[in-house]
């Protein structure tokens, strides 16, 4: 494919609350080593000073396009997804590329993601980031739910060949062709779903398009939370709109998929201490942190996470616990100034 064929991408990238994060995320997108592109921000009705930022960005680079979000979500609107569809109906672009507001992209990150998805021939691509991590919680827990529990669970060649049960996408990365964006209805068909990266896959995979999951550690990076509170907050919040979305979670098969985590990542450790026989448990410990060194490997991790796994399967099953704790008590979850309500 020469320069001349690569299709326009927009860019879109919904910003809330992101003072922080959107100066370094535009200026990394603002430098492409690919020329057929626009961006699409929208300030999602910040309460910080986020626009003021992304203004100063579009002063300085020509192809930023601001958006402002002046009204809320409408009923049943997940708020990103609602923010999705708007920057959707200004681009215009062959492919869209909806990024998050704290990612930093590798000069890069179009070109390699355009020639996956047209290599691949797929209507959906998704990529893994790079995910930063420096508190402690962080290291014990980013890396094991994001590069390493999708993988156990998702046949990735099956789900590229339409033969899969389940797909799995990172909203951090998810480009679509628009045509085939337009045709499945786009975030408007799944205008209820509360985890909207996951959703729009299997949206798209049921529909008979083709997806993809790729390594996209080359392509960008991210740190998705700043410290141990947000890293609690966040992922508790995750698991319970995941639980909400998928109506497939009674509590039985809750409480089987919790003894089969339990039993596959904690209970050769305890084994392994207290029980004078451990050979079987030792070889299932060398397993599992074999395997968390092979995706360290390949996802550039640091390997010293890979010998973390107990902790990090001991602090997946707190997050469970509390996210069930707020179900129960039917408790709103606060996310960037949002309610998210737990009742549903």
């Amino acid at each position: 494919m020469t320069e001349n064929n690569y299709p326009r991408v927009s860019v879109l990238v919904p910003a809330r609350n992101e003072a922080d994060n959107i100066s370094q995320c535009l200026d990394s997108l603002a430098q492409q080593d690919y020329s057929n592109y626009e961006i699409c921000v929208l300030d999602d009705q910040s309460t910080d000073n986020t626009l003021e930022h992304i203004q100063i960005l579009a002063d300085q680079y020509p192809q930023i396009r601001v958006l402002h979000g002046k009204s809320s979500p409408p009923p049943d609107w997940n708020g990103k997804s609602y923010a999705c569809h708007r920057l959707s109906e200004q681009a215009e672009g062959d492919w869209l590329l909806f990024t998050d507001a704290d990612t930093v992209h590798t000069p890069q990150s179009i070109r390699q993601g355009i020639e996956q998805a047209m290599i691949l021939d797929v209507d959906l691509l998704s990529a893994m980031p790079n995910q930063i991590t420096k508190s402690w919680l962080e290291r014990i827990l980013v890396s094991f739910i994001m590069n390493f529990l999708p993988l156990l669970g998702i046949q990735l060649e099956d789900m590229w060949r339409g033969k899969g049960t389940h797909a799995i996408a990172n909203g951090q990365y998810l480009l679509v062709r628009k045509s085939a964006y337009q045709a499945m209805g786009g975030h408007v068909a799944i205008q209820h779903a509360l985890v909207d990266d996951f959703a729009l896959a299997n949206h798209f995979m049921v529909g008979g398009r083709r997806i993809a999951f790729v390594n996209g550690t080359s392509m960008l990076a991210c740190r998705m939370y700043h410290n141990a509170g947000d890293v609690w907050r966040g992922f508790s919040k995750n698991i319970v709109l995941s639980l909400q979305t998928s109506q497939q979670w009674s509590l039985g098969l809750i409480a089987l998929f919790a003894w089969c985590f339990v039993c596959l990542f904690v209970l050769p450790y305890f084994i392994f201490i207290l029980y004078p026989h451990k050979l079987l448990a030792l070889i299932a410990i060398c397993w599992l942190i074999g395997l968390r060194l092979i995706v360290g490997v390949v996802m550039r991790r640091p390997l010293l996470e890979a010998f973390l796994t107990l902790f990090s399967a001991m602090g997946v099953m707190l997050l469970g616990l509390n996210a069930i704790l707020l179900k129960l008590r039917k408790q709103n979850i606060i996310w960037k100034d949002r309610p998210y309500p737990t009742n549903q």
